[in-house]
């Protein structure tokens, strides 16, 4: 019988630690979610942009990290992206709607939908502390 272990303390420490790829100088791939953030804080001034991806909603960067510190969300980093976001489920919505308004932080939630029964989706402004900005659309 063979038995294989896993290698000593310096496997352990490695899976443990967090690092984030830093972003490159070259700005081509901004990914949707940043591009809907940057958007909306340029026009509207939020404070925080929600965003409504799969089963989740999610913030990005600054607002990741303000989730993180205020709420103890985790941060993480997906894929091949260069920022780190927080997520928390649809059915917390409320919760961290009425988090945010006690103290008295600037913010909206897009809300996703479907186009059609297609893979191809659209994301609309449905909560927002700055009225015009009320169904700004994705």
């Amino acid at each position: 019988m063979v038995k294989i272990y896993q290698g000593g303390s310096t496997g352990l420490v490695q899976q443990n630690r967090r690092v984030f790829r830093k972003a490159k100088a070259s700005n081509k791939d901004i990914g949707i979610q940043r591009q809907i953030k940057d958007t909306l804080k340029a026009k509207f001034t939020f404070d925080i942009v929600i965003m409504h991806f799969g089963g989740f909603f999610i913030v990005i960067e600054e607002d990741a990290e303000y989730f993180n510190k205020e709420f103890k969300l985790k941060l993480i980093q997906p894929g091949r992206f260069t920022y780190h976001i927080s997520s928390f489920p649809l059915t917390a919505r409320q919760k961290y709607i009425d988090l945010l308004k006690s103290k008295d932080k600037e913010f909206c939630l897009l809300d996703q939908y479907q186009v059609d029964n297609k893979e191809e989706f659209y994301r609309v402004v449905n909560i927002s502390t700055h009225e015009k900005a009320l169904g700004f659309t994705f």
